[in-house]
């Protein structure tokens, strides 16, 4: 899976950081001089494989991109630059990184430090942005979200954010209070325990490919050339109303939202409406997304069914089910989200 070999390829990038920082950290460097500066630009790798990851975790049939290859324009910029410094000897490799460690850096040496530092926090917040517009895409489309879990990316994304943000902190504690405070045994710690956390549940998740359907691909190529695109597949006004009718129709008399993982698709394909049109009347007229407008009818059934005296031996989840909930976690905070209360504070209130 492109998933999987994206991760591992973060992970060896990873595990050559830390290596070369312990080799560092130990004195190895004045054995191996060629050793200094090697994996100094491997920085400018993890916000691309971080993103690159993220991308083909959500997106169907990932592919290589040539364009991918922007990316990588800083870490070979960067190399190209270092090329005078690599091809020095052993000796001058290591005399250079001692004077780098005494002296207030150089320009370009800033210059290069605050690209570094940069860099990584930049590709961060876009993957972020890239899975909110993820998270907003699949609500459009469908009913159900237990398979479709986010969390690890999530995981990812911050965690990596407050791993980065505690070794910043404390590689600056080390800066102001001497050589007597030993930061880096804390930072190697830290480190090897995310990056053992990371491969074990990371190589364990299931890759989320959404855009299977009709519907999805639309949206895509309305998202590609919106104006355009959006002014075409515009639904007239009258049909609008026509087709407001005609959903709630049935909705109310068909009770589709009891299938526990309806589409955006397949109730287009019922009530005989374009799936690009029906999303338009979610959207303008009803005012809200396929996730919140099915859910809402789930949640006005087990209302129902609540006072129901045929349903007085089921449990609250059992009766969530049969209103079309997958779960008692989603069907938890979708039923707080619309009522304001938990299920058992409202079941409390009605009596």
């Amino acid at each position: 899976m492109v998933p999987d070999l994206i991760l591992a390829a973060l992970l060896f990038v990873l595990f050559l950081q830390i290596s070369s920082n312990y080799l560092e950290y130990n004195g190895s460097y004045e054995r191996y001089p060629h050793l200094v500066g090697a994996t100094s630009s491997l920085v400018f790798l993890y916000g691309p494989l971080i993103y690159f990851y993220v991308q083909s975790y959500i997106a169907r049939n990932a592919k290589f991109k040539p364009i991918y290859l922007l990316h990588l324009v800083p870490f070979v910029l960067y190399n190209l630059v270092l090329i005078p410094f690599y091809i020095k000897s052993g000796p001058e490799k290591l005399a250079y990184h001692q004077n780098v460690l005494s002296d207030v850096p150089n320009f370009w040496l800033s210059v290069a430090l605050i690209l570094k530092a940069i860099t990584l926090p930049i590709y961060l917040i876009w993957s972020l942005y890239l899975l909110k517009d993820h998270v907003k895409n699949i609500n459009q489309y469908f009913a159900h979200t237990e398979t479709i879990d986010l969390g690890w990316l999530r995981y990812l994304l911050w965690s990596m954010a407050v791993v980065g943000l505690v070794v910043m902190v404390l590689s600056l504690v080390k800066i102001t209070s001497g050589a007597n405070f030993d930061t880096e045994k804390y930072i190697f710690a830290i480190a090897t325990f995310w990056i053992f956390g990371l491969g074990y549940y990371g190589l364990k998740q299931t890759p989320i490919f959404i855009g299977a359907t009709e519907a999805q691909d639309t949206a895509k190529g309305q998202k590609q050339n919106k104006a355009q695109t959006y002014q075409k597949n515009r639904v007239k006004s009258s049909d609008a109303d026509i087709y407001e009718k005609v959903l709630i129709a049935h909705m109310e008399k068909e009770k589709p939202y009891l299938k526990n993982k309806l589409t955006l698709n397949q109730l287009a394909q019922e009530t005989d409406i374009p799936s690009h049109h029906l999303s338009q009347v979610l959207n303008e007229i009803l005012g809200q997304n396929f996730f919140d407008f099915v859910n809402a009818y789930r949640i006005e059934e087990f209302k129902q069914q609540i006072k129901d005296p045929a349903n007085q031996n089921l449990s609250i989840l059992g009766i969530a089910m049969n209103c079309g909930f997958n779960s008692k976690a989603s069907f938890n905070r979708i039923f707080k989200k619309h009522t304001g209360a938990t299920p058992s504070q409202y079941m409390e209130g009605s009596k």
